[in-house]
């Protein structure tokens, strides 16, 4: 997303990627959309969660086994 150029040629760059970098994941997206990004488009969203609410995750998460 850094690379991607505005239609004046100017960089989004990593300056604007660390200013949205807390925004939510469909957000920051758009923002690359907007800034004309044409490559693939990846955000990955962690979640800091307490160890009760994480213990309880993990009990109730799918368990995928290789097909």
């Amino acid at each position: 997303m850094v690379e991607a150029q505005n239609e004046k040629n100017e960089l989004f760059g990593f300056e604007r990627g660390k200013a949205i970098s807390t925004q939510p994941a469909a957000a920051i997206v758009e923002a690359a959309k907007k800034f004309r990004q044409e490559d693939d488009i990846t955000v990955v969203t962690i979640e800091r969660v307490a160890i009760g609410e994480m213990t309880a995750a993990l009990r109730s998460a799918p368990i995928l086994v290789p097909s």
